[in-house]
């Protein structure tokens, strides 16, 4: 009886210990699988972040030029894979060397934005009244023209749309460098521009 008994209770162990062992192993093979799926969730958000970086072109629209400081900046813009612009910057440079960059929300052109400001005065501001990012539009540079007057001058130029490419145009022509010719007053220096030299 004493050893039917014993017999019986390493039986009850052993059930009890193969239960166990294959209650772990289920354990084991669900979380392997959660692995799994958690890995192959991460390696395809990652390939989409990459796919839409590798889609995602830039391009230079214009540059930028002073005759009162060797400072040069360049109107840069990125497209999508539908040639759609995406982003909007403005880089500036020093003796060729790119210093900044500074993103132009695309949402605000619409109500203006501030490309170049010195001290109080913003010397150029960008507006469009009907820009869209799929085909461009009408814009406006807005320049201080005398700060010690307060006086200003306007510029009319379009962001144009040619197939899959975007260029600057002034009356219908493209547009690769617009240098501002410093207002020089005497006595007081620079106090704006005067004009805004359009070079193709």
């Amino acid at each position: 009886m004493s050893k039917l008994w014993h017999q019986s209770r390493i039986s009850i162990v052993q059930q009890a210990k193969f239960i166990k062992e294959r209650e772990m192993k289920s354990n084991s093979t669900m979380i392997n699988a959660l692995l799994k799926k958690e890995t192959f969730f991460l390696v395809l958000v990652l390939f989409s972040l990459t796919s839409i970086n590798a889609l995602a072109v830039e391009r230079e629209l214009v540059t930028i030029t002073n005759d009162d400081t060797p400072t040069v900046f360049k109107m840069v813009i990125d497209t999508d894979n539908n040639s759609d612009i995406q982003k909007f910057y403005k880089d500036t440079y020093e003796r060729n060397k790119r210093t900044s960059r500074e993103i132009i929300p695309l949402d605000k052109i619409v109500d203006g934005v501030n490309l170049e400001k010195r001290d109080k005065y913003e010397i150029v501001n960008l507006k469009s009244d009907n820009f869209a990012a799929h085909n461009g539009g009408d814009i406006e540079l807005d320049t201080l023209y005398n700060g010690a007057k307060g006086t200003r001058k306007s510029y009319d130029l379009e962001i144009e749309r040619i197939g899959d490419s975007w260029e600057i145009q002034k009356d219908g022509r493209p547009v690769k460098v617009l240098h501002l010719k410093s207002n020089k007053v005497f006595l007081l220096g620079t106090v704006g521009i005067k004009d805004i030299e359009v070079k193709k």
